[in-house]
C-alpha cells in the first residue's frame, strides 16, 4: 500500500523516516482524543499511568527521546521510535536512568518494525546486562511484545509500529479523518521496509565513512584470523579468502588439521536481518563444515553464553560480537578470545580425515 505521503518520503526523505513518522504520530495524538485514548490504553496495558500529554523535540542532558509522555510537567514515559537505524549510545540505559529520577511508575517504550522486534529486544537486554542492570519479567497487555521491570525502577517495553497503529485504529473507527491520518502513517511505516529499494541519496553516496568502515571490518577479520593462527587456535592451511555478493571473509579450520571448517567474515544478509554485529561464523553442511554435528555441540553452549545463533539451509550461523568504544587491539583480542572458546567447545568433536 502506498499513499502520497509515503511516496514523497520514500522518494525524497528516506533518511528521515523515524523523525517524520514520530511527527505524524504526535499530530494524530494531539489532534484526536480517541487516538490519544488508544495510546493510553496501550501504555496502561504495561502499567497504570495518569493521563499524559505527548510532545516531541524535547531534550535534556544530551538525550532527546523521540516522544515524551508528560503528566503535570513531569516525564513519565519516553517513546523511542525505530525503523532500521541502530541504537544510540544512550539507548536504553541512559534513558532508563533518567526516568528513574521521576515519579514512578515510568516506562521506556521502544517501537520498531514487526520484523525487527526480536533482534531489537535481544540487543536491548544485552545492553542492560553490560550495564549490570537486573531485569524481571513484567506481564503486559495486548499490543506489547516484550516488557521487563528493571532493577533501577522504570519498565522497558517493546512493541511494533503495526501493533501501535492497530490499537489506535480501533479507537478511531468512527472518525473518518483520523482513520485517513492513520492510513497515511501505516503506509509510511510499510514503506520503510528494509528490503525495499530506496532511491540513493547523494548524502549516502558521498559518505566516505561507509567504505572506510567496511575496510576497517576487513582489517579486523584478517588480524583476528592471523592472531588466532599464531596462537594455534585456528588453521588456514589449504584454505582461502572468499568473497561473494553476500559477504567478505575467509575460510579457516578449528583446531587441528581435521577439525571442522568455517567461513568467518562480514555477512551482509544477517547483518541486515538480525542486526547486532556484521561478523558471523558459518559452518556449511558438507563434510568439511559438518554443520549438523557442530550445531549439536555449539547451539546449547551459545544459548547459555548469550550468543546468537541461527540455522538456515542446513547451515549453522554464529554471531561474533564486536566490542564497542574500544581500540582495534582490544576488539581483535576479544574476537580471538571468542574463537578460542568456540574451539575449546568443539575440541570434543571427533576428527575426520
Amino acid at each position: 500500500m502506498q499513499t502520497v505521503l509515503s511516496y514523497i518520503i520514500q522518494k525524497r526523505y528516506s533518511q528521515e523516516y523515524e523523525n517524520i513518522a514520530t511527527d505524524v504520530l504526535e499530530f494524530i495524538l494531539d489532534s484526536n482524543e480517541a487516538a490519544r485514548n488508544g495510546m493510553m490504553k496501550l501504555l496502561r496495558g504495561i502499567e497504570n499511568l495518569p493521563n499524559l500529554d505527548f510532545e516531541t523535540q524535547l531534550g535534556e542532558d544530551n538525550m532527546r527521546p523521540d516522544m515524551w509522555g508528560i503528566h503535570e510537567n513531569e516525564p513519565r514515559v519516553f517513546i523511542e521510535n525505530k525503523f532500521w537505524a541502530g541504537l544510540t549510545d544512550n539507548q536504553p540505559v541512559d534513558y532508563l536512568k533518567k526516568l528513574a529520577g521521576y515519579t514512578q511508575p515510568t516506562i521506556l517504550l521502544m517501537v520498531g518494525p514487526e520484523a525487527r522486534v526480536h533482534t531489537l529486544w535481544r540487543e536491548l537486554i544485552h545492553r542492560l546486562k553490560d550495564a549490570e542492570i537486573s531485569v524481571t519479567d513484567h506481564n503486559a497487555g495486548p499490543g506489547i511484545v516484550y516488557s521487563t521491570t528493571t532493577g533501577i525502577g522504570p519498565i522497558l517495553a517493546l512493541t511494533s509500529w503495526s501493533r501501535v497503529l492497530s490499537t489506535l485504529e480501533l479507537e478511531v473507527a468512527d472518525d473518518k479523518n483520523a482513520r485517513s491520518d492513520l492510513l497515511q502513517l501505516r503506509a509510511l511505516c510499510e514503506g520503510a521496509d528494509i528490503n525495499a529499494f530506496m532511491p540513493v541519496s547523494s548524502t549516502v553516496l558521498t559518505d566516505q565513512r561507509t567504505p572506510a568502515f567496511i575496510l576497517q571490518l576487513n582489517s579486523i577479520i584478517q588480524t583476528s584470523i592471523d592472531l588466532a593462527v599464531s596462537a594455534n587456535i585456528l588453521n588456514i592451511n589449504g584454505l582461502r579468502a572468499a568473497a561473494t555478493w553476500d559477504g567478505l571473509g575467509r575460510y579457516a579450520r578449528i583446531n587441528e588439521n581435521n577439525g571442522p571448517v568455517f567461513w568467518f567474515g562480514t555477512y551482509f544478509p544477517f547483518w541486515r536481518e538480525h542486526g547486532g554485529t556484521p561478523l558471523w561464523l558459518i559452518f556449511l553442511e558438507d563434510e568439511f563444515g559438518r554443520s549438523h554435528e557442530v550445531r549439536t555441540i555449539l547451539e546449547s553452549w551459545a544459548a547459555k553464553e548469550g550468543i546468537f545463533t541461527a540455522w538456515q539451509y542446513n547451515e549453522f550461523y554464529m554471531a561474533i560480537d564486536i566490542e564497542t568504544g574500544e581500540d582495534k587491539d582490544r576488539v581483535v583480542r576479544a574476537i580471538v578470545d571468542r574463537l578460542k572458546k568456540i574451539a575449546s567447545v568443539l575440541s570434543n568433536l571427533e576428527s575426520k580425515t
